[in-house]
């Protein structure tokens, strides 16, 4: 039954062919990576695994690079994406004890992690960029009802019919806080689904901003009713919520406040007021932090703070592992455990024990050009809905990278967050010249001098 999840692949292979890229792209594997969970897999014979998802993505991506060649504007970005590639690579043939597993999760790595960053850097922008954050939020308010099956009933949906008719053996429980079920809906873990529901919240957030220009009527408007009522907001937030999980609730209030930034009359005034309430509160975040996590884990009163603390003990405890590691770390399959803290909850220090101090740094160089670079976009952009977005896409990066100090890079995540940071590169301005000069409010132009 396993095979079912070729079907994906092939659709999207013939859509490919016919050059049709963009409607394979939208109504194939964006439902497959929202709707369906990584595990819904299948292994052919010499091949690594891959997902229903990454099987759709592969023609996709294949069609775009070949449709690129001369055509491709390099950017920083793609040497830092290569460096941490190769670093994987290099850690995964001279590190790891069983070289060829090891290969294998490089080469899964590899054609799952490129073309999704290529079809972020050539496919949406400009004239995807409405379609493909509606489909995003229409995928999330599809699994509706199974999300509330999974609250209520404490089990997962996707567990149950991968088990009942794919045979797929995948064992696990869903995690019960306080009483109730975190859901983790399509995406395998409650931290997991929570970054998904914070990067889909803020989109939708662009999408309010949309919508009140009339836009968004143009796609659709049973979904712009829905906005009208902020019903998919809502939605969105209550998911985020009922994952019980800290980090993204932060991640995306963090997201939220840089999306405040052009309300501002002034955007420097914006980012200032921004930036101090930031600091201010990462400030008295870290401060909690530590008197939170300062007890011992058997005074812990509840497994929230146990949760804490082990993160806590986990950095401590690792950081002579990481240091004796190297440049290359160990390999994602053979990196030491210490004190049975086999769990790494920090996406950060996994990649520093699976690939070394290169491929960390490389990883770093990546967080800060996606933020240097949308930050850019934002101040050379002259259309409001295009100023708004690129704040919006910085608040997403900034999301799912401070959430990654709190959870590995998991499940749908590595595609979702190599595609936006694809996407993040290439972001243009919507319409003609004449239309972006007649949309820009007089604060803007005269932003626009100063730079």
């Amino acid at each position: 039954m396993a095979y079912l999840f070729l079907i994906p692949l092939l659709i999207t292979l013939y859509l490919s062919v016919q050059g049709k890229e963009e409607k394979a792209f939208l109504y194939v594997f964006l439902p497959c990576l929202f709707v369906l969970p990584e595990y819904y897999a299948i292994r052919l014979p010499h091949l690594p695994p891959f997902s229903a998802a990454e099987g759709a993505l592969l023609p996709i991506g294949i069609s775009i690079a070949l449709k690129s060649v001369g055509k491709w504007k390099f950017r920083r970005m793609d040497l830092w994406v290569t460096l941490f590639l190769l670093s994987m690579g290099a850690s995964e043939w001279f590190r790891e004890a069983d070289v060829k597993t090891g290969m294998l999760l490089f080469a899964n790595s590899v054609i799952s992690l490129v073309p999704a960053y290529i079809v972020g850097r050539r496919l949406v922008e400009p004239h995807l960029r409405l379609k493909t954050v509606k489909m995003i939020v229409l995928m999330i308010l599809c699994i509706t009802p199974f999300i509330l099956f999974e609250y209520r009933m404490g089990q997962s949906p996707w567990l149950i019919i991968g088990n009942s008719f794919f045979r797929l053996d995948t064992v696990w429980s869903v995690q019960m806080r306080g009483g109730h079920a975190r859901i983790a809906a399509s995406f395998g873990d409650t931290i997991l689904a929570g970054i998904v529901f914070a990067v889909v919240l803020l989109l939708n957030s662009w999408l309010v901003f949309v919508n009140k220009t009339g836009r968004l009527a143009q796609l659709g408007g049973r979904f712009s009713r829905l906005e009208k009522w902020h019903i998919p907001g809502l939605l969105l937030f209550g998911f985020l919520y009922l994952t019980q999980s800290r980090g993204p609730l932060m991640s995306a209030g963090v997201g939220f406040l840089i999306m405040c930034i052009p309300r501002f009359r002034n955007m420097r005034i914006g980012a200032f007021v921004v930036g101090s309430i930031l600091l201010v509160g990462g400030i008295s975040a870290y401060t909690y932090f530590e008197n939170y996590t300062s007890v011992s884990v058997d005074k812990a009163v509840d497994e929230r703070q146990s949760s804490a603390i082990y993160r806590r003990l986990m950095i401590e405890g690792y950081k002579p592992v990481v240091e004796a590691g190297g440049l290359l770390g160990y390999g994602a399959l053979d990196h030491p455990t210490v004190n049975g803290m086999g769990s790494i909850d920090n996406n950060y220090l996994l990649i520093q024990l699976s690939q070394g101090q290169l491929g960390y740094y490389a990883f770093l160089l990546i967080v800060g050009e996606s933020g240097w670079t949308v930050l850019g976009y934002a101040m050379r952009f002259r259309r409001r809905e295009d100023v708004l977005f690129a704040f919006c896409m910085l608040g997403i990066l900034t999301a799912i990278f401070f959430s990654l100090t709190t959870v590995y890079m998991g499940e749908q995540i590595p595609l979702i967050t190599f595609f936006l940071i694809g996407w993040s590169q290439s972001l243009q301005q919507e319409g003609n010249q004449s239309e972006v000069l007649q949309a820009v409010p007089a604060r803007f132009q005269f932003k626009r001098v100063l730079t």
